[in-house]
């Protein structure tokens, strides 16, 4: 056994071993549990014990799922959401506490001693046992990022209700549209004067005089691969009804011009004039300078004066979505070519040559607001919230312009949130720009401020809890949009969802909730994660010991272990495929044999430790290791066909021989057929011309046709058989020639050495798999 397979098989039984004591130890969790309970309250124990007994039947390492919480009977709605309808994110299948899970927070008037707060820097066994005892995950993310007034406007009025009224620094509540708009007018004066950046955009291009001729079309694409030199571009070409023709154009503005040593960067602008003093009507240009170095190249490549050449773009757009947009519209008319002559026919073709625009576009989009939502499950103090809301955001964003509101209109769906808005830039000038630190800060804040108001709230991360990536309020909005057509917007709501172009954007929105919806393990893929799972692993195990009556505790301790068992499973196919499949110590090389069962044995690891975890879990599992099985896969048949390659190299004289051979028989051939058809004249001629002779001289004549007769069938015999063999030997030379073949002693020769050097490859082969052998023993 090679050490790679030594080390796959140590490592699947030790994470078989340890994913059975964890199921041993869930059971005996519950059935500790289950027999407090029946002491205490053996209602709740008996249905405690129905709803993890069919769990418990079908798999010994199911997760335990408790039912959700009733709703608390004096929850109002309030308000109105965009899109309607529930929140999915809200109901993750994250474990639940039991007994004592729904006891209502203390009130915000009570005190709490800041040594019963979990703060921050607080240990992962702190933040554990929290969420054991019912502390439920704080929960502050950005939604969006806005830039001007207009936009930061629209998400303030969003978040305005009649009962959630916006409130700012010095405690002032803004009461409607004007005042809110008045607020966010004084915010303007700080903000970003840049606008977002020009990055792509159509444009009609003509060069006065063309016609739909082959060489005027060639001519067209000449002047327009000069004008937008060092740009990325795709274009299609359409004849008109004069005869005329003339271009239709996606350019990327910003681009790069090298002549030479000498490197130049340019960007394209696009301006608007005024068309008319009494209408007033604008028309987009092209920037005097853009448009003057364009036709200067023009002119300059193809000789084409500068006053037969039209150029007019279109609306502008910003980012590569807008990259998307232009060249979906670009194709609806026709297939276009991109700059590098790439076919643009649909939207997997639209979609690549997109990313590869990408790093192209330079793009710049400023920010001037930040949008955050801070959530929290439904039944806590509304007020308590509030006022945790409001120490965070005093606290955090002191030196900023900001206001909140608080939502209650999504306790039906599961929780209560509130909006934040931020002015990015500070009094001193200086920008947020958050990272995971500052987030992780900002939970641990929050948290603080929540704890002291009486909130059960901790902060934690979702690696921590092996919890998947959540969604965004642009995933649900797509989503709503292509279920759930708006009220007025009906027809360009069905159009979108029609779209082919828009398939892929909706499916992986669609697949984003999903995910956020069931929350399967996650399966950790850096050192970083995967030393996070380890970590929460070992603590959630210590807490499941300590709290056997925890369900939570238990539920979580089972979940990272299958987290910690999966990452591990990964990072040991990325190490034993580094391993196994590129050297060896062995003077002698690795045979393609020998990688092929190196690779069927990760396979088979693979397939054993998927099939005992969640089938949620199971699918991403099995989707992140075939990724890394790829590269193995790939390496074994460029094994196969370079041992192929060399062993074809040693029976090269073979073939070469067997080439000769044939040549030399084709000769023969054709001499014995001249002889054949030589005596078979005479024999004519003499029929023709009767010539009294002897019997001797007839029976002569006979034996000399019957011999010409066999030598020729005989030569034809072995020209067959030698070019059969060559032919064979040229496609595949491993392949060993059958005897049937050998029908004289050149190609029974050419067999011999041919079956010679097989011998000495699989020797060869034989030997290098001992020698590999003996060092794995030792």
């Amino acid at each position: 056994m090679s050490e790679g397979q030594a080390n796959l098989g140590a490592f699947l039984a030790l994470e078989m071993n340890r994913l059975t004591q964890a199921a041993d130890e869930a059971r005996r969790s519950r059935a500790a549990r289950d027999k407090g309970l029946l002491e205490e309250r053996p209602r709740e124990a008996a249905r405690l014990r129905a709803a993890s007994a069919s769990s418990l039947e079908h798999s010994r390492v199911s997760a335990l799922e408790i039912a959700p919480r009733p709703l608390a009977s004096d929850r109002v709605l309030r308000g109105t959401t965009i899109t309607g309808g529930e929140d999915e994110e809200k109901r993750r299948r994250l474990p639940e506490v039991g007994a004592g899970a729904a006891k209502r927070p203390r009130p915000s008037g009570d005190t709490v001693s800041s040594s019963d707060v979990i703060g921050r820097g607080a240990p992962l066994m702190s933040r554990a046992r929290a969420l054991a005892q019912g502390y439920q995950p704080a929960v502050v993310k950005v939604v969006s990022y806005a830039h001007g007034a207009a936009r930061a406007s629209a998400t303030a009025n969003y978040v305005d209700r009649e009962d959630a009224l916006l409130e700012t620094p010095d405690g002032a509540e803004l009461k409607g549209r004007v005042e809110i708009n008045a607020e966010i007018a004084d915010w303007a004066k700080d903000f970003e004067p840049r606008k977002e950046s020009q990055d792509v955009g159509p444009v009609r291009f003509q060069v006065m005089g063309l016609k739909d001729t082959p060489a005027d079309r060639q001519t067209l694409k000449d002047a327009m691969s000069a004008a937008f030199a060092g740009h990325r571009y795709a274009f299609r070409i359409d004849a008109l009804k004069d005869g005329a023709i003339e271009a239709r154009a996606v350019v990327a503005f910003a681009g790069t011009i090298v002549e030479g040593e000498e490197v130049t960067r340019e960007r394209f602008y696009v301006t608007a004039r005024q068309v008319g003093a009494v209408e007033g009507f604008a028309e987009r240009i092209f920037a005097p300078k853009s448009e003057a170095r364009m036709k200067a190249r023009i002119e300059e490549a193809t000789g084409i004066g500068q006053h037969r050449i039209v150029l007019e773009p279109g609306a502008p757009g910003n980012g590569s979505s807008s990259v998307v947009d232009r060249l979906t519209r670009l194709q609806e008319r026709g297939a276009a070519i991109s700059d590098s002559d790439a076919l643009l026919d649909n939207p997997s073709a639209i979609q690549a040559e997109s990313r590869a625009w990408r790093r192209d576009l330079r793009s710049f989009k400023p920010r001037d607001t930040m949008h955050l939502i801070i959530s929290t499950k439904a039944g806590v103090d509304v007020d308590a919230f509030k006022s945790a809301v409001r120490g965070f955001v005093h606290e955090q964003f002191a030196e900023h312009k900001f206001m909140f509101g608080v939502h209650t209109d999504k306790t039906e769906a599961g929780h209560v949130h509130a909006h934040v808005i931020v002015a990015v830039r500070n009094v001193e000038g200086v920008k947020i720009h958050p990272g995971p630190p500052d987030f992780r800060h900002w939970r641990e804040t929050f948290a603080e401020h929540a704890q002291m108001q009486g909130l059960k709230i901790v902060a934690t991360s979702a690696a921590e809890r092996a919890s998947s990536q959540s969604y965004g309020p642009r995933d649900k909005a797509i989503v709503e949009a292509a279920d759930h057509p708006r009220p007025g917007r009906e027809a360009r709501d069905r159009a979108y969802a029609g779209d082919p172009a828009n398939k892929t954007l909706i499916d992986k929105a669609r697949r984003r909730i999903e995910i956020a919806r069931t929350n399967p393990i996650r399966v950790p893929t850096s050192e970083r994660q995967l030393a996070v799972a380890n970590d929460s692993a070992s603590t959630w195990r210590q807490l499941a010991r300590e709290e056997p009556q925890s369900a939570t505790a238990s539920a979580l301790a089972q979940r990272m272990l299958f987290s910690q068992a999966a990452g591990q499973a990964i990072a040991t196919l990325v190490n034993q495929a580094l391993i196994t499949q590129t050297t060896r110590t062995s003077a002698m090389s690795i045979t393609a044999a020998q990688m092929g069962s190196d690779l069927k044995l990760l396979n088979e690891a693979v397939d054993k430790l998927g099939a005992v975890l969640p089938a949620d879990t199971r699918a991403a599992f099995f989707e992140r290791s075939g990724r890394y099985l790829e590269k193995p896969a790939a390496r074994v048949d460029m094994q196969r066909e370079f041992e192929a390659k060399s062993s074809q190299a040693v029976l090269a004289p073979v073939v070469e021989e067997a080439a000769r051979i044939a040549r030399v028989d084709q000769r023969e051939a054709i001499s014995a057929q001249r002889v054949m058809e030589r005596v078979v004249g005479r024999r004519v001629e003499a029929a023709a011309n009767p010539v009294p002779a002897s019997a001797r001289d007839i029976d002569r004549s006979r034996v000399i046709v019957r011999e010409a007769e066999r030598t020729t069938v005989d030569e034809q015999a072995r020209v067959h058989a030698a070019l059969e063999a060559q032919r064979l030997l040229a496609a595949n030379s491993t392949a060993p020639l059958a005897a049937s073949l050998a029908v004289d002693a050149r190609l029974e020769a050419l067999r011999r050495e041919q079956m010679e050097k097989l011998r000495q490859i699989s020797a060869e082969k034989e030997a290098a798999g001992k020698a590999t052998a003996l060092e794995s023993e030792q």
